[in-house]
């Protein structure tokens, strides 16, 4: 009888523990981008200049070419003169803010689009997040940047999916087991 029950409690308890740690995982990784994107624009109004946060490539550096991906992790620094690269002048001036390590291996990043393309990417199909000297998007060549990136874990029966949006004016939002389009921000 003991052993029965044991048995009908792991088959319960079991598939919701693997839902816990997937919701988890999802959260966790949302939390830590919207981490970055608040850090880059409270870091571009307190020095009222423009600053970037650029995904990594593959090896975990930043992305030179404006081609990486966020699940790599991603840089946030000052770019003193907009060519959205840290540069050994900008890191010895102390402009590198902050660099965060890859995501979990079971994070999925794919565009609010719906797209494979990296997300937050302008008409010169670079990728990255800027904010000007006033707190709002920006794209290298001035327009507005918004969009959104969805992050997906993939273990499990159950993917949780986490979408973040940026709207035109820098406010972020997050919708819960959603895979939204966040048309305009």
């Amino acid at each position: 009888v003991v052993v029965a029950l044991i048995s009908i409690m792991l088959v319960i308890a079991v598939p919701s523990f693997t839902s816990f740690i997937s919701n988890y995982r999802a959260t966790s990784a949302v939390n830590d981008f919207l981490q970055g994107i608040t850090l880059t624009r409270n870091e571009a109004l307190k020095r009222g200049r423009r600053v970037m946060m650029v995904p990594h490539t593959s090896g975990g550096t930043p992305s030179v070419t404006g081609t990486g991906d966020w699940k790599y992790g991603w840089t946030i620094f000052v770019d003193t003169n907009n060519n959205q690269t840290l540069d050994a002048a900008e890191v010895a001036a102390g402009d590198l803010i902050s660099q965060h390590a890859a995501l979990n291996d079971s994070i999925a990043v794919t565009d609010a689009g719906g797209a494979t393309a990296a997300p937050f990417t302008d008409g010169a199909s670079k990728t990255y997040i800027s904010f000007d000297g006033t707190g709002y998007p920006r794209q290298l060549g001035g327009g507005g940047l918004a969009g959104g990136i969805v992050l997906t874990d993939t273990t499990g029966p159950s993917r949780s999916v986490r979408t973040l949006c940026l709207a035109n004016l820098g406010r972020p939002r997050i919708v819960k087991d959603v895979a939204e389009t966040c048309a305009g921000g």
